[in-house]
């Protein structure tokens, strides 16, 4: 009864934020402060990144476009983490559940962390409007990539981002 209890402020919030795109990070805003705790357990922060790249992304086990970019994401990972990229994902909880976030996870298993954004703070913080949503984060906690999908010419992206 809770779940369909949220479904019309869900709806709500969803039509708000499409009729104020504005209120969107945009590149070249700072990131907020956040704080999640992976399903390995560990606490991770904004202060967590600091000094290194990020790429951050926001997703539910419903998106099918989440699933589909999520194992795009995961070679990204590979590729540029032994490189100095730091690479986080958030399940928004917005009509999903940490179960079957967990359950995804685990069925895949994924190399970098993901977090279960409970009452949706951070996922408010970043001003996500839908789902994927990804973050390219410079060094500084500049948002410098903004898009619903993974960047197609990562290579470039991370020189820009660190330089090498």
């Amino acid at each position: 009864m809770r779940s369909i209890a949220k479904i019309p402020c869900v709806a709500l919030w969803l039509l708000t934020m499409m009729a104020f795109p504005a209120w969107c990070s945009e590149v070249g805003d700072p990131i907020p402060d956040f704080a999640v705790q992976t399903f390995d357990g560990k606490l991770v922060s904004r202060a967590t990144f600091v000094g290194k790249p990020m790429l951050l992304v926001f997703w539910n086990t419903w998106c099918d476009d989440c699933l589909r970019d999520l194992p795009e994401i995961d070679r990204m990972a590979r590729r540029f983490v032994p490189e100095g990229l730091a690479v986080l994902s958030i399940n928004t909880a917005l009509n999903d559940s940490e179960v079957k976030a967990r359950a995804y996870w685990k069925k895949y298993g994924y190399i970098f962390p993901t977090g279960f954004d409970h009452s949706f703070e951070i996922g408010h913080a970043f001003k996500v409007r839908g789902v994927p949503t990804v973050f390219l984060i410079d060094s500084k906690g500049i948002v410098r990539y903004k898009n619903p999908q993974p960047p197609k010419d990562m290579d470039a992206r991370f020189k820009q981002l660190t330089g090498k």
